[in-house]
């Protein structure tokens, strides 16, 4: 972020404010000149004489190099994890354009509903508390059965109000396939997060949010397969669900 020389010139003051911008960068890219000497303890002259000390002809000029620096370090992590993560996984070619027709259905929902038996169940409970730190009103549930949901049949309507995430690493649990057959008869959207793409599940939900990755289940209670492809999907949809309602300002 700074350079070493010019580091290893400055004063001890100006130690201090680049040690609080690297550790606040994320604050200090859309802070004024004002809020930051108030945070650093020093005058607004003093971070201006720091900025230009620094090789930065003004204060917003260092806060545009910071947000440049936070995205492509956003990007770098991102491709980090993929590969770390997602090396054995891959996504059909449409997956993309299915994840931005549903980050916008998704917020216009007032409710999410997400649901899944076992791991897929932890998944479920995961997405969960994603989108309720978000402010959407959301629910997980274990269970086959919701009375919430049964009091839906045979309701219509014109617009998705309520959107229904039904995890399951095989789209075949046959508690999950129940619930899914039950939601067709309700104005519910329902969206399968399941590896591989045919399944039971794929004829009984609106949209599929699919991704393939080897099996390991060892027996019918021992199931190793990793739900990290799961993970990455509902990192995917929070992230972009995030930047939908706070997008950064520009200055």
């Amino acid at each position: 972020m700074f350079p070493l020389e010019l580091l290893k010139q400055a004063t001890e003051t100006d130690q201090q404010i680049a040690q609080y911008i690297v550790n606040h960068q994320e604050a200090v890219a859309f802070m004024r000149v004002r809020e930051l000497a108030e945070k650093t303890h020093v005058s607004p002259a003093t971070i201006v004489r720091f900025t230009k000390k620094m090789g930065f002809a003004s204060f917003p000029e260092l806060r545009v190099t910071l947000k440049q620096h936070l995205a492509q370090r956003g990007q770098e992590n991102q491709r980090a994890e993929e590969i770390t993560y997602l090396e054995t996984t891959s996504f059909p070619s449409n997956f993309n354009q299915k994840i931005e027709q549903l980050i916008d259905i998704l917020d216009q929902a007032s409710f999410i509903h997400c649901l899944g038996n076992g791991a897929s169940g932890i998944m479920a409970q995961y997405a969960q508390q994603r989108f309720a730190s978000l402010g959407y009103r959301s629910i997980s549930s274990l269970a086959a059965f919701l009375p919430y949901i049964s009091t839906k049949q045979e309701q219509q309507a014109d617009t998705i109000d309520e959107v229904c995430l039904l995890f399951s690493i095989s789209g075949e649990t046959s508690d999950i396939v129940q619930v899914a057959s039950y939601l067709q008869s309700t104005s519910i959207y329902t969206v399968r997060i399941t590896n591989k793409e045919a399944n039971r599940l794929a004829a009984l939900c609106d949209v599929s949010l699919s991704y393939d990755a080897p099996s390991n289940r060892h027996s019918h209670s021992v199931d190793m397969s990793s739900q990290l492809s799961a993970v990455y999907i509902i990192e995917t949809l929070a992230k972009k669900l995030y930047l939908k309602n706070y997008p950064l300002s520009s200055e």
